[in-house]
């Protein structure tokens, strides 16, 4: 008995233990989650109990600044490259957009203009505006019920039946057929569609990777053989037509609209960024004047722009209440981008072994001779 009853206290004392585990460990999650934002985070601080990590949050001049200072956290979320707002600038090319999508829903040629071809293709550098500048045309005429958008993203996929499998599910028409069958059934549910239907293709140059070339053809004929459908194709290619779909050379009348974003010059990159941060003071004119200049003699990303302002944010704690970004803070983000990349990089490739040196510099060589950013395995 004694045998017994010590044999039952040794497999019953663990149990307590097991049952701390637990909420021990819930606990550290909730205070340190690695996917937390800073929002998140400050409320987090705010709200819990006295510790010392919040203490020495607290007393860290940042999150101090961070916290007394609701500017910074909506000027941050203004200069998101991703925030679905209307870009100011870019009326030109607006007007063209609008005139393009116009052709569908009147029947006067005066008023389309010159435009009377129902696919467009849009071309410029990175971060020149081309999908935010459609997105925010689109989404308009949707809204007033005059088109129905249909938008594909083609870095997910280079298949052109997964671009059909995506127009009939906006469609309400969930199938799983032979491309041959999905061919018929998709321009079927396109011609009878009660609006007209608006096929937003980005990065269409995507497509170009398939080894299925004649569908790829077929995707870019099809608004030209129906009625009720236009396309907006967008990539940064600037001769994706004239070199990399010679077969539309031969018939003129099916090759595409051309518009052509140019880079932000430095005056235009200031006006969106004051239209972004509104009544919101925290940069000094000379510090956005060199972020602009800076970007605009190389690449002409706006998003380029956005990122540098929101890292020069980080860097300008001066004190709790007021934070004023300027010139100093502006040369810092930039410095040590340059070194980061002039650096890091260099130092990381120069200590690869011979075998993965010659690996890399055949990828090079691949994508700079195919003109695309992907390289399958077996090439």
């Amino acid at each position: 008995m004694p045998r017994a009853g010590l044999r039952n206290s040794l497999v019953e004392q663990p149990r307590p233990i097991e049952q701390t585990l637990p909420t021990t460990r819930k606990r550290s999650r909730k205070v340190l989650h690695p996917i937390a934002t800073d929002t998140e985070i400050d409320k987090e601080v705010l709200c819990s109990s006295p510790s010392p990590l919040t203490d020495s949050v607290c007393a860290s001049p940042a999150r101090r600044a961070r916290l007394l200072n609701p500017q910074l956290s909506a000027a941050k979320v203004a200069l998101h490259s991703h925030v679905s707002r209307q870009i100011c600038g870019r009326e030109e090319e607006r007007h063209l957009i609008e005139k393009f999508c116009a052709q569908k829903l009147s029947n006067s040629n005066d008023e389309n203009g010159d435009i009377n071809n129902p696919c467009l293709y849009i071309y410029g550098a990175p971060g020149t505006g081309k999908t935010a500048v459609v997105t925010s045309i689109t989404n308009r005429f949707a809204e007033e019920n005059r088109f129905k958008n249909i938008f594909l993203n083609c870095m997910s996929t280079d298949l052109v039946r997964d671009v059909l499998e995506h127009i009939l599910e906006q469609l309400n028409c969930k199938t799983k057929l032979t491309i041959k069958n999905m061919w018929s059934l998709a321009i079927s549910h396109v011609d009878k569609c009660h609006l007209p239907v608006l096929l937003i293709l980005d990065e269409v140059d995507e497509l170009l990777s398939s080894n299925d070339m004649e569908n790829v053809y077929k995707l870019l004929e099809w608004p030209h053989q129906s009625s009720n459908l236009l396309m907006i194709g967008i990539a940064n290619s600037l001769d994706f037509t004239d070199r990399l779909l010679p077969r539309l050379q031969l018939k003129p009348e099916h090759k595409p609209y051309l518009l052509r974003f140019l880079p932000y010059n430095r005056e235009e990159m200031l006006s969106i960024v004051n239209d972004r941060l509104g009544s919101i003071e925290l940069f000094d004119r000379n510090a956005l004047m060199l972020c602009a200049s800076k970007i605009a003699s190389t690449t002409g990303d706006l998003r380029t722009v956005f990122e540098v302002c929101r890292q020069s944010m980080e860097l300008a704690t001066d004190s709790p209440t007021k934070v004023n970004v300027g010139v100093t803070q502006m040369m810092e983000v930039f410095t040590n981008n340059t070194q980061n990349t002039n650096s890091s990089d260099h130092i990381q490739t120069k200590s690869l072994p011979t075998f993965e040196k010659l690996l890399l510099c055949s990828l090079i060589i691949c994508m700079r001779t195919n003109k695309k950013r992907v390289c399958t395995r077996a090439k």
